[in-house]
């Protein structure tokens, strides 16, 4: 192709539930296919990204020595560009299912622009044009015609100067769909524009999410984060608090909340938080309760949910560890509880290192007593792990058996509290020359603990040559 762009390359395999692990694939042909294909793109060296996207992943599901239109659900790609002839930070991801749907996602990102606005904060925007099922490549936009859109509205802002950049973000989203010179909401399922403002009149990082859709919906996510918080359970803790606001579809932009005033409850709360020794399950749960029946902030008549993320810096737990609490306004209640192993050692391939991450899913609204400690299941999966007696294992077979090996303890008790265990088993560049890791989805069903269980496997190639023309 003409201009010999640079792309990094993040492939995900989503297999087929239930996949017996003898038909997971190997990903290095995988990623040789990928290589040569985009160095030597057959087709069109004008062709757009997108286009270039669609016939990378068509030619991998055709491909009979590879072999994945058998076993997979879905196989997605996703093209980072460096920027050289599109100006700024630009990629594309194209997904193609088992029953021959195709979807197209392009998501740019403007950087430092300054909005006209009171007091002239900076802002990082970026966009996401999610397209139309299946749509004629003829119809994929020019996103340099749609960024000079963005930022001469913003730098040029028409409106009230001391509007919310909630208010901003949804003048912009309109803007943007009901321009016919751009053409957006013929092609488009959604548009989605995040505003990630730097800390100014509002003193910690916050953004506001409006994604707009052709037939009207309108929906508001607003996003802040408070770091290195401190709270004096488990002899003082410091934990980052990041707070999502997921407002009612097409709310009134009249009754959008000050954020300030709830950061500043948030970092009282935790500050005076009675409970000297516990778990942060259950104080994340109390902090949400809190936020919600606060009559002064007044989030519970405005709010589709309320999620609130604790991210707590390693101490009684020694490694990292996160606990999410999103409350939803008919009384859900969904507790996910994340922590990262780092760096363990893994006896096959010669010695392999890797990380672990792991996601408990608890059975919503379920009693803060069942909740487990998470330095047990830490142990058990080290022990596990470094004394694996398979050398000769995949990756992909170490992680389904490590996954049903927690479900399956007694001890550990998992099976009667989850919905659902994830397991990512991170290799670092080995055997497999690139960036790896392998997600296993299980779910304990009736009695059935092997039930339910999804494979997702994901390899990122960096630094692929390619040559393409674009907008």
């Amino acid at each position: 192709m003409e201009n010999n762009e640079v792309a990094d390359v993040t492939v995900n395999l989503d297999y087929i539930d239930g996949l017996n692990p003898s038909e997971l694939k190997n990903v290095v042909p995988i990623a040789n296919n990928i290589k040569d294909y985009l160095t030597n793109y057959p087709n069109n060296p004008n062709d757009l990204f997108e286009v270039i996207n669609r016939n990378l992943t068509e030619e991998l599901l055709s491909d009979d020595n590879l072999g994945l239109s058998e076993v997979l659900d879905s196989l997605s790609v996703n093209l980072d560009v460096s920027p050289k002839v599109i100006p700024f930070q630009f990629d594309n991801t194209n997904t193609r299912t088992s029953d021959g749907d195709i979807n197209d996602i392009v998501l740019f990102q403007l950087k430092d622009i300054q909005l006209d606005v009171t007091n002239r904060e900076n802002a990082d925007v970026t966009i996401t044009l999610d397209y139309i099922n299946g749509v004629d490549p003829s119809d994929f936009k020019e996103v340099g015609l749609i960024a000079d859109q963005v930022k001469d509205y913003l730098t040029n802002y028409p409106n009230n100067p001391n509007d919310f950049f909630e208010v901003i973000n949804r003048n912009l989203t309109e803007e943007l769909l009901t321009d016919v010179n751009l053409g957006l909401s013929e092609v488009l399922d959604s548009l989605s524009v995040n505003l990630d403002v730097a800390p100014a009149i509002i003193p910690f990082q916050f953004d506001s999410t409006n994604t707009r859709t052709p037939n009207g919906n309108i929906n508001d996510i607003i996003s802040f984060r408070l770091e290195d918080v401190t709270s004096p359970i488990d002899g003082g803790i410091v934990a980052d608090v990041t707070v999502n606001l997921d407002y009612v579809d097409g709310i009134d932009s009249s009754v959008f909340k000050d954020v300030i005033p709830i950061g500043n409850y948030i970092k009282d709360f935790l500050a005076n938080y009675p409970v000297e020794a516990g778990l942060y399950e259950v104080l994340n749960r109390d902090l949400t309760q809190g936020l919600l029946n606060d009559s002064n902030i007044g989030l519970s008549g405005v709010l589709d949910s309320l999620s609130v993320n604790l991210d707590v810096s390693p101490k009684i737990i020694p490694f990292q560890f996160d606990t999410t609490i999103t409350r939803t306004a008919n009384g859900d209640i969904n507790d996910i509880v994340s922590f990262e192993l780092e760096d363990i050692l893994l006896p096959i391939d010669g010695t392999s290192v890797a990380d672990v991450a792991v996601n408990l899913d608890y059975i919503d609204g379920i009693d803060p007593s069942a909740f487990k400690d998470v330095i047990p299941l830490g142990n058990f999966i080290e022990d596990y792990l470094t004394n694996y007696s398979h050398p000769n294992d995949s990756f992909e077979v170490v992680n389904n058996n490590l996954g049903n090996a927690l479900l399956t303890d007694s001890n550990l008790g998992l099976s009667s509290v989850l919905d659902s265990l994830t397991v990512t088993l991170g290799a670092s560049p080995g055997v497999i020359p690139f960036q790896f890791n392998n997600t296993v989805i299980l779910t304990p069903i009736g009695t059935t603990i092997f039930g339910g269980s999804k494979f997702t496997q994901f390899c990122d190639i960096d630094g692929i040559v390619s040559v393409s023309r674009h907008n």
